[in-house]
């Protein structure tokens, strides 16, 4: 993607990593850990801590897909500042089986190497974030230059 820098052609750096099942519904506030790694090219994202450590300056791209069932309030922190926010309230339907949604947020923002981001949870009873064999709640990002 950044056809301007060859040295991160020749460096990528991107990560998918999904919530586990059996990580859902956490029941503290603070970092969530996306345990789960899809993909994490140039290795700046850690499953142990759920946070990503900037590997090398520049322009990077960071979402969140997560599937709320009640609840869900979370933010992108980089170096424990917000950058973004979402509070999503799905009331569930007791006539439905499956009432469950996906908010999504994502961002842009510029790094410099050892910069680190994740998603932080926080607020009393809004955390309902939940992974199953047919929903996944993820986070990815990626270097665009």
């Amino acid at each position: 993607m950044a056809y301007d820098n060859p040295a991160a052609n020749d460096r990528p750096v991107a990560f998918t990593a999904k919530l586990n099942i059996d990580n859902s519904y956490p029941q503290q506030p603070g970092i969530l850990k996306f345990a789960t790694v899809l993909l994490n090219e140039g290795g700046g994202y850690s499953p142990n801590t759920g946070i990503f450590t900037c590997p090398m300056d520049g322009l990077y791209h960071f979402m969140v897909h997560m599937t709320v069932y009640g609840r869900g309030q979370c933010a992108l922190l980089k170096n424990g500042e917000k950058v973004v926010s979402l509070y999503h309230v799905n009331e569930p339907d007791l006539l439905s089986y499956n009432s469950s949604q996906v908010s999504s947020m994502s961002s842009l923002v510029r790094l410099s190497k050892r910069d680190e981001v994740w998603i932080n949870l926080w607020g009393e009873g809004r955390m309902d974030i939940f992974a199953t064999e047919d929903n996944d709640t993820i986070f990815t990002g990626f270097y665009l230059r």
